[in-house]
């Protein structure tokens, strides 16, 4: 007769069928767990993008109750230097608010070399790279380039193209404006003063990557300390994360952030972000707004422009 202490020995642990099970269940719930963590990973990441919004629109507000408007997007004109100033100075609203957001030792080094007309590509501080002009939840953080920083956010120029020159658009911001918000006459909550874009890497020429389409090693969208080619500002022509390709000087393009042509005027950079359908901007009254890629886009085009007297508001 068998030992019943050896038969029961013989009964502990599991079959390799029970383990097999168990795994299995183990990754069920790891598969039904990594969505929700993925989910709120990316609500943190909208949240801080958010955030940056609203800080910048304090910032513009503060730099409007000091001087009376709000920063130009640029001190040059598009591919022109401004009478009596030097082709390399090319100041942006970035350089200008850099004080009010709490930049202001940044501020005084690029006043600087602006004021001495210093080509921007080398300065050795332009790669620094601030924090709230930058989208958490895009995969292309902290780029830099020889010729410095590229950041998310950049304010609205309408609901048209650039144009060319000094042209003045139907939006905020143009180059050298100086806008005052009670220039605003479609009201500052119906009025978009920036939003956000997806950045491109500028080695996808090398690599081979996508469909490009100029530039070399060169993407201009998102460059803040040369925006002599037009590259400062963003249309809403088109609703967030369209899929028609931008229109700058120097672009390359990949089917996420796509580029449809090269031009010296008429540029146009749309609203894109890493947001689930949509993407933030924000308001010229300093709130902040996401923007659904399905929204009507004769209202998007609407809330770009300051003074088309239109009834229509953001959902």
């Amino acid at each position: 007769m068998q030992n019943p202490l050896l038969r029961s020995r013989a009964r502990a642990g599991f079959t390799l069928v029970e383990l097999l099970v168990v795994i299995a269940i183990i990754g069920v719930l790891v598969g039904l767990l990594l969505p929700a963590v993925q989910a709120a990973r990316e609500a943190a990441r909208r949240m801080q993008c958010s955030n940056n919004f609203k800080q910048l629109g304090i910032a513009m507000h503060n730099y409007h109750d000091t001087l009376q408007t709000l920063p130009p997007p640029t001190m040059c004109t598009i591919n022109a230097g401004f009478a009596g100033e030097s082709s390399n100075y090319r100041a942006s609203w970035y350089h200008m608010i850099l004080p009010y957001v709490e930049q202001p030792g940044l501020y005084e080094i690029y006043k600087r070399r602006n004021e001495n007309n210093e080509f921007p590509g080398g300065w050795p501080e332009a790669t620094t790279v601030v924090a709230g002009f930058m989208c958490p939840s895009d995969p292309v953080t902290e780029k830099t380039t020889q010729q410095g920083f590229h950041g998310n956010y950049l304010p609205c120029h309408g609901s048209s193209h650039t144009g060319s020159g000094a042209g003045v658009t139907n939006g905020i911001f143009y180059p050298r404006s100086k806008t005052r918000l009670t220039d605003i006459k479609d009201g500052t909550s119906n009025t978009i003063m920036m939003g956000e874009i997806r950045l491109q890497l500028d080695s996808i020429a090398a690599e081979g990557v996508g469909n490009v389409v100029c530039g070399g090693t060169h993407d201009l969208r998102g460059r803040y300390h040369n925006t002599r080619h037009g590259n400062a500002t963003f249309t809403t022509m088109r609703g967030p994360n369209t899929l028609v390709g931008d229109k700058t000087q120097y672009c390359n393009g990949n089917p996420k952030v796509p580029c449809r042509e090269c031009s010296s005027s008429n540029g146009e950079i749309h609203s894109r972000s890493w947001h689930p359908s949509g993407a933030m901007v924000g308001l010229a009254d300093g709130s902040v707004r996401f923007i659904s890629e399905t929204i009507d886009q004769t209202i998007f085009q609407a809330a770009g422009t300051m003074i088309g007297s239109e009834s229509l508001q953001l959902p």
